[in-house]
């Protein structure tokens, strides 16, 4: 095999691998890092065996394809796939409700290990304790709401 076949196979390789490690298995490391590697090995075959300006050209044939796979993935379908777009977003925002619930009393539905059932006002609401077990039947109130975590407390009897 020739050093310029040497360094095109080492270079396709590489970018082989790095695309595998975006696409396939991210968050490995090991295929990247391999497929990083066989890039700068084509780089260093290339330097050494062809002359600086091959190496030269090796290195900036690397950096480019590298370059352009990270520029077209997120135009792919998998890419699309990968990344969250803002209308994407499947997740609700704080209910409005929940603030309203702040001083009302309830009474636990299930045991509060920190968290359970809470029902007030004729209405379910899950609910965590700042670490208190609570048993079931025990009557709470709300101590406070952030977003849509509800803090409840067992109320004095």
């Amino acid at each position: 095999m020739t050093p310029a076949l040497l360094v095109v196979a080492l270079l396709v390789a590489g970018l082989a691998l790095l695309a595998i490690e975006v696409l396939v298995i991210p968050g490995i490391g090991l295929v990247g890092l391999l497929g990083g590697a066989a890039v700068l090995g084509a780089v260093a075959v290339a330097w050494a065996t062809l002359g600086a300006a091959h190496g030269l050209l090796a290195l900036g044939a690397g950096v480019c394809a590298t370059g352009l796979l990270f520029w077209a993935l997120p135009r792919t379908g998998a890419g699309r796939r990968m990344v969250l777009l803002e209308t994407q977003r499947s997740g609700r925002g704080s209910d409005a409700r929940l603030a309203a619930l702040v001083g009302k009393e309830g009474r636990a539905l299930t045991p509060l290990r920190p968290a359970g059932t809470v029902e007030i006002e004729d209405r379910a609401v899950d609910v965590v304790t700042d670490g208190l077990y609570v048993e079931a039947g025990t009557p709470v109130r709300v101590a406070s709401v952030e977003g849509n975590r509800v803090v409840v407390e067992p109320r004095e009897p």
